[in-house]
């Protein structure tokens, strides 16, 4: 059985349209936060980046999402209670390292850049990209690879993708513009409003946000190819470096993986098997840039 623990949400970190769903609830919250104190835990808060399915704000303006759910799990195990802030994308790593929260669970991808500013736990959810485009793929375009074909061959397309996301780091590599965007919704929003012509993002969530969109699809999702290596993704919660909860984390993480829970917590919210990490992918490696592990999983 999963140790469900109390969740809340910082109302100072969200739109004012998840304010308004906030207010309805905050009995709700403060309940939360007073059962907590009740039960001698202490509460730690997370940043999420509201991009489903791995931690946004549902209907009722609570915390939701594959990553959210593995945050309450490990924690609960680590006698914490969970306390949700939804944040800019752009801004999840500088607030860690400004104090304003403990970890962030966004699912956010080991790259080494980032590792050079705050400490990964070990990969969690692997995952593909795919692009939002209109109905029909008049473009014909099927990954970043075609776009940049396409753009070099004198075809006006513009092409969106998370400013920090690891898409844009595709983009950089492949020597094309794209404009930046601080949330899935944007980018998705870039499309619909005709500010965009496509959109990259990862296969799931863009699935899961825009599968079913009228006059418009999602692509099916691939492994960026940047000259015969394959760019598989993986990412994990994020801790401030130095941080001394980093290593009990690990170990809890482990044992989910060895015992098959991580992907019964995980696919609650549409993972499967295939995006489980192999045992033998460490963060240590993703951060050093060492695709080597990777290229013999199968896409």
């Amino acid at each position: 059985m999963r140790n469900k623990t109390s969740m809340a949400v910082r109302a100072g970190a969200v739109s004012a349209a998840a304010l308004l769903a906030l207010t309805a609830c905050g009995g709700d919250d403060a309940e939360s936060d007073e059962a907590a104190a009740d039960s001698g835990e202490e509460t730690i808060t997370v940043a999420i980046a509201g991009e489903e399915p791995y931690s946004y704000l549902n209907d009722d303006g609570e915390p939701e999402g594959a990553t959210i759910a593995l945050a309450e799990e490990i924690f609960g195990e680590m006698g914490y209670a969970v306390e949700a802030e939804l944040t800019d994308w752009d801004s999840l790593i500088p607030g860690l390292n400004a104090d304003r929260y403990e970890a962030v669970s966004a699912g956010m991808s080991i790259l080494p850049e980032r590792c050079e500013q705050a400490s990964f736990a070990e990969p969690e959810i692997m995952y593909t990209t795919a692009l939002l485009v209109e109905e029909g793929n008049p473009l014909g375009v099927e990954n970043l690879n075609d776009v940049a074909e396409a753009m070099e061959s004198g075809e006006d397309i513009t092409l969106a993708t998370l400013s920090s996301g690891i898409e844009a780091g595709y983009v950089e590599e492949l020597g094309i513009e794209a404009e930046g965007v601080g949330s899935a919704d944007d980018g998705v929003d870039m499309v619909t409003g005709g500010r965009a012509d496509v959109f990259a993002l990862t296969a799931i969530s863009l699935s899961e946000m825009a599968g079913d969109m009228d006059g418009y699809e999602v692509t099916e999702g691939f492994v960026h190819d940047m000259d015969g290596v394959m760019q598989y993704g993986a990412g994990s919660t994020v801790f401030p470096e130095g941080s001394d909860m980093l290593e009990e984390y690990n170990e809890h993480l482990a044992e989910l993986k060895e015992s098959g829970e991580l992907l019964e917590i995980i696919s609650e919210y549409g993972f499967t098997e295939a995006e489980i990490p192999p045992a033998d992918l460490t963060a240590e490696a993703l951060c050093a840039g060492d695709l080597e592990s990777l290229q013999d999983i199968e896409d």
